[in-house]
């Protein structure tokens, strides 16, 4: 069964490995992190732009 998972900090340390892992085991993953340039592009993979933290809206 696919997922589809969203990874809050895709592009810190412990997020690369989340995204890394779902994406080999065949999820769909969107990678939430403030700066989406930065992913490496995969099939499966989509980038969102954004900060828990933030108030506003990108």
């Amino acid at each position: 069964m696919s997922l589809h998972l969203t990874v809050f900090g895709a592009t810190g340390s412990v997020g690369r490995h989340v995204v890394s892992r779902a994406l080999a085991e065949g999820h769909r993953v969107t990678a939430f992190t403030r700066n989406p340039e930065t992913i490496e592009p995969a099939d499966g993979l989509r980038g969102a732009r954004g900060a828990t933290c933030s108030t506003r809206w990108p």
